[in-house]
């Protein structure tokens, strides 16, 4: 088992989830009670964790709020990108950020997990 699987899956114990693994592509993605979307994909050797929410009126006003706060910088260690994802279901604000493999631990996908939310969470206030 590589490092990405023995994440998820302490991850997905953590959450409730007994069988938590990434596709064969290297994908995985949870619908949250929420409603929102958390996933994981490997990138090379990083891993990009994500979070999305669905978003309904003030689309342009509230995407345009999370690219200019993403243009600032906060912190180095947490880069973040942001976009918007258009589906059969309706559009998705999306907030990613990348993290080495080798900084991979249960912990930091906690971590950046909550970090995402309460990032969008924060941009859904200010605007």
């Amino acid at each position: 088992m590589g490092p990405m699987e023995q994440v998820l899956a302490e991850f997905g114990q953590d959450i409730g989830l007994t069988a938590l693994a990434p596709s064969a592509q290297g994908h995985v993605q949870l619908r949250l009670d929420s409603g929102a979307l958390l996933g994981a994909s490997t990138q090379g050797e990083e891993v990009v964790l994500h979070y999305a929410e669905p978003v309904e009126h003030g689309a342009v006003q509230l995407v345009f709020a999370a690219l200019r706060r993403a243009g600032r910088v906060e912190t180095a260690a947490d880069p973040l990108q942001v976009g918007l994802r258009s589906t059969g279901q309706g559009d998705w604000l999306v907030v990613g950020t990348r993290l080495p493999m080798d900084r991979l631990s249960v912990r930091e996908v906690h971590r950046l997990a909550a970090y995402l939310q309460s990032w969008l969470a924060q941009v859904r206030q200010n605007r």
